[in-house]
């Protein structure tokens, strides 16, 4: 995906979480979110932390130098989960604008060749870190159990979550995805095939280990186990 249609989009998911999260009281941050073990308020200090880090592996990979991901590594990522998700909502909010707003300015620095330089995240490029942080405004904006949802996803995120998550097709098997709703089939993996039929969204989320929306088939007597979600390295 080129860089501008890439940031684009991940500037609109900005202003919806933004926008989901307008008169989001001290009441509804404690509540539980999506994510087992974490309330609305570790997912807002989440996303906060996330747009800072990867701010700091494009500002970084401007001058030429690799840096890690978080402070700390993935326990001083955790930590600051742990202890923003107890701010005002107030704060909370505030500091997720400023950091997504921080993001999108660094980016807007960047010459077309320099989103090809190299980051500590996946070992990857700037490119890749853009995607990154759209995969995780998108999905936990979902998390956040406020009214967004997977059938809210647009196509072309929708299909750049099946492509990311292909890593966790289950062993053995070979698996194969085919929407109802849109021309994608898909199938990774070897052994005895296992089709799994449904809207292009519902295939996502399920891929994306989200809750779907609408029905999913299988050729199976159930839906298979997927594999571990790919490894975002902390440090």
């Amino acid at each position: 995906m080129d860089a501008d249609d890439l940031t684009g989009w991940v500037s609109r998911a900005h202003v919806r979480v933004g926008e989901l999260l307008n008169g989001l009281g001290d009441e509804e941050r404690v509540r539980d979110s999506a994510l087992p073990g974490w309330s609305r308020g570790h997912v807002v200090q989440h996303l906060t932390d996330n747009a800072r880090a990867f701010e700091r592996q494009a500002r970084f990979a401007l001058n030429g130098h690799v840096v890690d991901m978080y402070d700390g590594g993935q326990r001083g990522r955790d930590l600051s989960i742990d202890r923003g998700a107890s701010r005002p909502s107030a704060h909370l909010r505030e500091e997720l604008r400023l950091a997504q707003q921080a993001l999108e300015e660094t980016w807007n620095q960047l010459a077309p060749e320099d989103w090809g330089r190299p980051v500590r995240f996946r070992n990857a490029t700037v490119l890749d870190t853009a995607l990154a942080r759209w995969r995780e405004a998108e999905i936990h904006a979902v998390d956040l159990a406020v009214g967004y949802r997977p059938r809210d996803w647009s196509l072309p995120f929708a299909l750049h979550a099946l492509d990311f998550l292909a890593a966790r097709a289950p062993a053995g098997v070979q698996l194969v995805l085919r929407a109802t709703d849109h021309a994608f089939t898909q199938s990774w993996g070897t052994g005895s095939p296992v089709e799994v039929r449904g809207a292009v969204r519902d295939l996502a989320a399920w891929m994306a280990g989200r809750g779907v929306d609408g029905p999913l088939l299988t050729s199976a007597r159930a839906l298979p186990e997927l594999g571990p979600w790919p490894p975002d390295p902390a440090d």
